[in-house]
């Protein structure tokens, strides 16, 4: 049976699964980040079961949300985006993210996998001028840690090469943002690192 919530409403249900929580526990973790009275725990329940079914909560509650989960607004609420990347990901390989992730853990890589990460790199690249930038430095570390972890997978010299090669745009695009919001050695280190992926691949393109 498929689940048609909104990706933010199930992530909220598998998250308070995973920490073994109750509704009522999740409204105690919420009130417990709020610097305001809230409802009552009965009101603040039922509330919580709308957002769990998929009504998107509002200004207050979101960041209050993402605080219980440990982490920020839009990384649990994105903006809306130019672009549909699950959508563009699903089209082309025939994977949504959570299955290219599962792929990603097993100890071979095949050829759908790589052209998914090819389309989420691209995806996440050409949101840099629209994407919040603390969204974007999030899922950018994650898609890095996810594509940098495969270099200790069996490959081919051409995957090899093409996961070097992802590895260097997502840590350019990474570095971009952390320059942006300020974080300049972090920045300078991550550049020094896309530099010497790109150097590793023989890519051009990402060492200029």
């Amino acid at each position: 049976m498929s689940d048609d919530r909104p990706a933010w409403a199930r992530r909220i249900a598998a998250e308070r699964a995973a920490r073994d929580w109750s509704q009522r526990d999740a409204v105690r973790a919420l009130r417990a980040h709020a610097k305001e009275e809230l409802p009552a725990d009965d009101s603040l329940i039922r509330q919580w079961k709308r957002w769990e079914s998929g009504q998107i909560p509002n200004e207050f509650y979101r960041p209050l949300i993402a605080a219980v989960f440990g982490t920020v607004t839009h990384a649990l609420f994105p903006a809306p985006a130019r672009r549909d990347g699950d959508r563009e990901i699903l089209a082309a390989s025939g994977m949504e993210t959570l299955e290219i992730v599962s792929r990603l853990n097993r100890s071979d890589v095949d050829a759908a996998t790589l052209d998914a990460l090819r389309i989420t790199t691209d995806r996440l690249c050409s949101e840099y001028p629209f994407m919040p930038s603390e969204q974007l430095l999030i899922e950018g570390r994650q898609w890095l840690r996810r594509v940098v972890e495969l270099h200790s997978k069996s490959l081919t010299l051409s995957q090899h090469r093409e996961v070097l090669a992802l590895s260097g745009w997502l840590a350019l695009l990474v570095g971009c943002v952390e320059y942006d919001t300020g974080a300049r050695h972090a920045a300078e280190s991550t550049r020094q690192a896309a530099l010497s992926l790109a150097t590793e691949a023989d890519h051009a393109e990402i060492a200029g």
